[in-house]
């Protein structure tokens, strides 16, 4: 199992950051989080949307019925190191999200970066993003694994190290 990922203060907001080492080169991980029939099969299971380009469309349906939308415009497409959106989920302020890829041999080192949190709100991110890269991992390897099993496993480390983000650097990245 992964580390934690590591939170920051930034103002009143918290940011929080994974490193991640996938065994898949960059371009199979690029089109896992880029490509919508690709993004069911790990995070948004109810439907993703993604127009390739700076300033296209972007959603991503978390539950089966559509409930629990993310979405956004694309503020950075860089095929196949780059995706960067903005991040709108009803009853929170606007937060941002990017990710970044760097191949390492025929592995492909995935860091994920969600800025501008609510700071109430990301032990939760933190959490959430934690079994969402595990659920990936186990989605590029033919896997499946219980998402809200390892959310309720993390969840008390994230509120931890949230509640400490500032003061000194939380739980080093995985």
């Amino acid at each position: 199992m992964s580390g934690i990922g590591a939170y920051r203060r930034e103002g009143e907001r918290r940011s929080v950051r994974f490193e991640r080492e996938y065994d898949a080169p960059v371009e199979e991980v690029w089109a896992a989080v880029t490509e919508p029939v690709q993004l069911r099969g790990w995070l948004a299971v109810g439907g993703a949307e993604l127009e390739p380009r700076v300033g296209g469309r972007f959603a991503l349906r978390m539950a089966p019925d559509g409930d629990e939308t993310a979405w956004g415009a694309v503020l950075a497409f860089e095929p196949p190191r780059l995706l960067e959106v903005e991040w709108h989920y009803e009853g929170e302020d606007q937060s941002v999200l990017r990710i970044e890829l760097q191949p390492q041999g025929e592995r492909t080192l995935l860091v994920l970066d969600h800025r501008l949190l609510q700071a109430g709100q990301a032990a939760g991110y933190g959490a959430g993003w934690h079994a969402y890269l595990d659920a990936l991992d186990d989605f590029l390897l033919g896997r499946s694994g219980s998402w809200d099993e390892r959310f309720q496993t993390r969840l008390e480390d994230y509120r931890r190290a949230a509640a400490g983000a500032g003061s000194a650097r939380a739980s080093a990245t995985s």
